[in-house]
């Protein structure tokens, strides 16, 4: 509220002498009231502006929020399967994609699935010493030796725990072992194998494994590897050189590579860039999802070659797998059949 400075009347003489007073006295009460006027008004349109720029803020959030997906409304879905959590991100164009694990995930789920398998055979061999037998040739002496390779546990009921591996990993063996992801070595029992396919199957009695070993290993999932595609990323576990599980990566280089063994008989293959090491036959090929899409078997070996290795595709072998679980077969009564492919470039590993 604004207030007179003049409470009481004043006579004549002291308004001429005293306090003189001029025509505009007053003006300063009327500039102030302009001011607050001016002021006022500016405050109301400070007040008006940031009424309609809340409103315009709030509606432009309400419709930037509408375009975006709502992780409320299901377009964001998670499948829980025996290998680990997929999820289908929703997009705005309404299309989802699959993602799978990342290598690290593929490593720590398949690990324990992976078994190294030693062989010990007898085979004959050349005797240095005695090289000069007749005719210049050197006897021979029965020399026991020992091989490594991998296999995958891809079974198991009540009474055994069953291992896929190549056939030429256990080839002549007197004597097969088999190691875990804890180290606990076993002894296994030779089940059928076929040479033409390279495919062989073992097995392990449970009552044979401790309960702690039997908590840390798993059975790898079968994939379809039909549905690969060229450029696919996947994952190679072996026992490479002997040396204990190793994990490689790389992709699918190619489908349906055909080779050809030494008794004549032609197969295809999965070619991929992921290392495949000696020691790493019989090992795990997997997807992105950890499952098994193939059984690592051969590479090429040359000066002028690099990242070419194969792999036996688990689709073209799963009924062969459930057939030879059945069958027993007696070590005493094996013998190595030293089968191999044509050219010295083709090696098994």
């Amino acid at each position: 509220m604004y207030h007179d400075r003049f409470d009481a009347p004043l006579d004549q003489e002291q308004s001429h002498s005293s306090l003189p007073i001029k025509h505009d006295a007053l003006a300063p009460r009327s500039n102030r009231r302009s001011k607050l006027r001016r002021l006022s008004g500016r405050v109301a349109s400070l007040l008006l502006s940031g009424a309609l720029l809340g409103g315009a803020a709030a509606g432009s959030f309400y419709g930037v929020n509408q375009l975006l997906p709502d992780s409320s409304n299901g377009q964001t879905v998670s499948a829980q399967t025996t290998s680990g959590v997929l999820t289908s991100l929703g997009s705005t164009s309404g299309t989802s994609t699959r993602y799978g694990m990342d290598v690290s995930d593929v490593a720590e789920s398949a690990l324990p699935g992976v078994v190294a398998i030693t062989n010990i055979s007898v085979q004959e061999v050349r005797s240095y010493f005695n090289r000069f037998g007749p005719n210049g040739a050197g006897q021979t002496q029965m020399e026991e030796t020992t091989s490594c390779g991998s296999g995958v546990i891809f079974s198991m009921d009540d009474t055994y725990l069953y291992i896929v591996t190549n056939q030429h990993v256990v080839d002549g063996a007197t004597t097969l072992s088999v190691s875990f992801v804890d180290n606990a070595v076993c002894e296994a029992q030779l089940c059928g194998t076929d040479a033409d396919v390279d495919i062989a199957v073992l097995k392990v009695a449970l009552s044979n494994l401790s309960e702690d070993t039997l908590s840390q290993i798993t059975v790898i999932p079968i994939g379809n590897s039909d549905e690969l595609d060229v450029g696919e990323q996947v994952v190679a576990i072996g026992n490479a050189l002997g040396y204990g599980q190793s994990v490689t990566t790389g992709i699918v280089s190619a489908l349906d590579r055909a080779l050809t063994s030494e008794n004549g008989t032609t197969s295809t293959y999965i070619q991929t860039d992921a290392a495949i090491n000696p020691g790493n036959s019989g090992g795990a090929l997997l997807n992105l999802d950890g499952e098994l899409i193939g059984i690592n078997t051969a590479k090429l070996s040359d000066t002028d070659v690099e990242g070419m290795g194969y792999a036996i595709p688990i689709s073209d072998v799963v009924d062969l797998i459930s057939e030879l679980m059945t069958q027993t077969t007696d070590l005493s009564q094996t013998s190595a059949t030293q089968s191999s492919y044509y050219g010295a470039p083709w090696n098994r590993t």
